[in-house]
């Protein structure tokens, strides 16, 4: 990501090209982040050596009067590593999934935040729907139901229900006209999104998750993307392609796995 992505005003100066390496518990870290949700402003800078290291966060609040109030809280750093360390540490292997077919743009996400915390108080899970005619559904689920989709139609519920368990309450959201994005291929490439798009363009692809892992990816709103793109692999997973705003090289990718009750 590029530094304007994540400051206004920074700064970093040391021996190794002015790049620091630093290792951190994340949850020390979320802490931190989930106290500056509502600040004014958030003045963040490296303190102590070696042992002793920390981050220190000075966050800054207003009440309804206009009064400001800072806050400081220290974040522990585990380590402090060369280049060589940092670039030698183990990191995540990313999963390898099939090639989604159906991608298209989210609604706005300050909308789809009030759906989601809706649904929330209704059931666990959430049927995530979209075709490559421009639809979208977000249907109530409770993690038992499959759901078939046939195309043009409206979302269906099958018969079939894993654990019998009838839904207390259905709810469905659907939005029409979104805008599916073209992918850029070769005239050659024989690729998934194009045969959907050629021959089955009303038809849905559909995953089940967690509402709660919806929301995780509907706090990307705080950072203001250009846009938010869903790509969905049927009856697999889901992944959200946030594109920051003014930069085309900075993208937080999520990716959901379908849940399995």
């Amino acid at each position: 990501m590029l530094v304007e992505s994540l400051f206004h005003e920074y700064k970093v100066e040391s021996n190794a090209n002015d790049e620091i390496y630093l290792e951190m518990k994340v949850e020390d870290l979320l802490l931190a982040m989930r106290s500056s949700n509502n600040a004014s402003a958030v003045v963040m800078r490296m303190t102590g050596r070696s042992a002793d290291a920390f981050l220190t966060f000075t966050i800054t609040t207003e009440d309804h009067l206009g009064n400001s109030r800072p806050i400081t809280q220290n974040v522990p750093i585990v380590k402090i590593m060369t280049a060589d360390g940092a670039n030698n540490t183990a990191v995540f292997t990313e999963p390898m999934i099939p090639t989604p077919e159906v991608h298209i743009m989210l609604p706005q996400l300050e909308r789809l935040r009030h759906i989601a915390a809706s649904y929330k108080n209704l059931s666990d899970f959430i049927v995530i729907s979209a075709n490559l005619d421009g639809e979208m559904v977000f249907t109530t689920c409770d993690g038992s139901h499959q759901f078939n989709h046939t195309a043009g139609d409206a979302v269906t519920e099958s018969i079939t229900a894993k654990y019998g368990i009838a839904e207390k309450a259905h709810v469905e959201t659907r939005f029409v006209n979104l805008h599916n994005p073209l992918l850029k291929l070769s005239e050659e490439e024989e690729h998934p999104h194009r045969e959907r798009l050629r021959h089955r363009p009303k038809e849905f692809a559909s995953v089940m998750i967690r509402v709660s892992d919806l929301q995780k990816v509907l706090q990307s709103h705080y950072i203001k993307p250009q846009n938010v793109i869903c790509s969905v692999l049927h009856d697999h997973s889901v992944l959200f392609y946030v594109y920051l705003k003014d930069t085309n090289e900075s993208t937080l990718t999520y990716f959901i796995p379908e849940s399995a009750v």
